[in-house]
C-alpha cells in the first residue's frame, strides 16, 4: 500500500508537471507553424545508489530500467512529506538527504539520463512503516524457497509453537535486503527474490490469506543476523575494524564497523540496576518456589498443580513471563538507548563486547549493527539463553521489537548462525 500511494504521488507531481510545461509553450502563429517543443523530461523511479563524488544518482525506473541521473550546483532539491501530490508543502533538502531507497521523480533530464544535470529532484520518504498489524504483517525465518513459483515458508512464532506460512512473492513485490550495520527499512538496499537465502530473517507486508496459513507480499525486507561475545583482541581504529575473541566457540572474528553501526557502553549505573533486577528476579523465583512447596503439604494430590497453574494464567495475564519477568523488554531497550555512545578509538584490547552483526561470506569476518562493551558478567546476561537480566528473556538489543529476535525481551530469537 505504502507502494502504491508514492507510486501515485510521484506519477501525480509528473503529471503536472508535463501539463505545466504544455501550458508554457507560446501559442502565437509563429510557434504554432514550428516544430512542436518536446514536454519536459523527467525520471521516475527508486535510489539504488548515491555517488556524491561523481554527483550521480542512480534510478530503478518504473520502467524497470536502471538510470543514472546527473546533477550540479544549480539542480534544486526537493523533499515531499508521504501522500503529497504537489509542491506546496515540499521541503527544500541538500543533496546529502537522499538516500539508497527513496522515491525520485528527476525534472528535467531524459529517460535514458545522460550528462545533462536534473533541473530538480523531488524526493519522497517512505512512509513509517505500521504498528504490528498481523493481517498486515508478517515476521518471521526462512524455512524453504521456490523460485518457480516465487514462494517462500517462514517459520513464525504462533501462540503455541513455531508456525509454518506460505508467502507468496509471485506479484509486483518491492525486495529489499537489510544494509550490513543496520535493521533500519530507511537503510535497506534492492534487493530481489533470488537474494534470499534459507535461515534469512524476513519482514513482509501485504494480507494474510483467510486460512490463516497464507501470506500475498506487497514488501520485503530480508536481512542475516548473528551475534557473538568475547573480548576484544585488537583495534584497528584506522579501518574501523577490531578482532574479537568469541566466547563460545574461542575462534578470533574480525568486526567490521559500517556508517550504520552503534556503539554504546554500559555505565556503572545500569550495570548496577540490571544486577538489582536479576536479584529481584531469583528471589522471586525462590518465593514461589517456597509458597507452592507449602502449597503441595497443605494441599493433596491436584490441588497443587490447580493452584499453580491459577497462579501461572494469573502472572500471564499481568503481562508477566514465567519469572516472573514482564514480557515485551521495552524498559531494557529504552535503557539500551539512552547509553553513551562510543568510537571506535575508544576501545582497547581486552574490553568485552556484545556484537548484533551480519555475516559475511567469510565466517571469521561480520559487520557490527551493534556494540557493547561494559561489564562481561552483564554482557553474557543480554545474550539468547543466559539467565538473569530480566529473568534471562534474551536481552539482545540491536534488532527492531518486529524482528524474529529483536528487541530486547520475550520475543522470538535468532539463534547464533553456525
Amino acid at each position: 500500500m505504502k507502494k502504491i500511494l508514492s507510486a501515485c504521488a510521484l506519477a501525480a507531481l509528473a503529471v503536472i508537471y508535463a501539463g505545466a510545461a504544455k501550458a508554457q509553450t507560446p501559442q502565437d502563429s509563429s510557434t504554432q507553424s514550428a516544430a512542436p517543443r518536446p514536454a519536459r523530461q523527467r525520471v521516475v523511479g527508486d535510489v539504488t545508489a548515491v555517488d556524491a563524488s561523481a554527483n550521480t544518482v542512480t534510478v530503478h525506473t518504473d520502467a524497470g530500467e536502471t538510470v543514472t541521473v546527473s546533477t550540479d550546483e544549480k539542480t534544486a532539491y526537493l523533499r515531499l512529506p508521504p501522500g503529497e501530490t504537489t509542491l506546496e508543502k515540499a521541503a527544500h533538502v541538500a543533496a546529502s538527504d537522499v538516500h539508497v531507497g527513496d522515491r525520485v521523480l528527476a525534472v528535467g533530464v531524459t529517460p535514458t539520463g545522460g550528462s545533462t544535470p536534473a533541473r530538480q529532484l523531488i524526493v519522497m520518504g517512505r512512509a513509517a512503516a505500521p504498528a504490528f498489524d498481523p493481517a498486515h504483517r508478517l515476521n518471521g525465518r526462512v524455512a524453504s524457497l521456490d523460485a518457480s513459483k516465487k514462494q517462500i515458508v517462514l517459520q513464525t512464532r504462533g501462540r503455541d509453537a513455531v508456525e509454518p506460512i506460505t508467502l507468496d512473492a509471485s506479484g509486483n513485490v518491492r525486495f529489499l535486503r537489510n544494509a550490513p550495520d543496520s535493521t533500519r527499512a530507511s537503510d535497506a538496499q534492492p534487493s530481489s527474490f533470488a537474494d534470499l537465502k534459507v535461515g534469512d530473517t524476513v519482514r513482509a507486508t501485504g494480507e494474510r490469506g483467510t486460512d490463516g496459513k497464507s501470506f500475498r507480499a506487497d514488501e520485503i525486507i530480508a536481512g542475516s543476523f548473528t551475534r557473538l561475545s568475547g573480548q576484544i583482541t585488537s583495534v584497528d581504529a584506522a579501518r574501523n575494524e577490531l578482532t574479537v575473541k568469541n566466547d563460545q566457540t574461542a575462534q578470533t572474528v574480525t568486526v567490521a564497523l559500517g556508517p550504520h553501526s552503534t556503539l554504546r557502553r554500559i555505565t556503572p549505573e545500569v550495570a548496577k540496576m540490571i544486577t538489582d533486577r536479576a536479584a529481584q528476579a531469583q528471589q522471586r523465583r525462590q518465593q514461589r518456589a517456597a509458597s507452592g512447596d507449602a502449597s503441595g503439604q497443605a494441599n493433596a494430590g491436584g490441588s497443587q498443580s490447580a493452584g499453580g497453574g491459577d497462579g501461572e494464567r494469573r502472572r500471564r495475564r499481568e503481562g508477566g513471563g514465567p519469572d516472573g519477568a514482564r514480557r515485551g523488554g521495552g524498559g531494557f531497550q529504552q535503557m539500551f538507548d539512552n547509553l553513551p555512545t562510543v568510537a571506535v578509538a575508544d576501545l582497547k584490547k581486552g574490553d568485552a563486547v556484545s556484537v548484533t552483526a551480519t555475516p559475511g561470506s567469510d565466517a571469521s569476518r561480520v559487520t557490527a549493527i551493534t556494540l557493547v562493551t561494559g561489564d562481561a558478567d552483564i554482557l553474557r546476561r543480554m545474550q539468547p539463553g543466559q539467565r538473569g537480566g530480566q529473568g534471562g528473556r534474551g536481552m539482545s538489543p540491536g534488532l527492531p521489537g518486529d524482528v524474529i529476535g529483536g528487541g530486547t525481551g520475550g520475543g522470538e530469537r535468532v539463534p547464533p548462525q553456525r
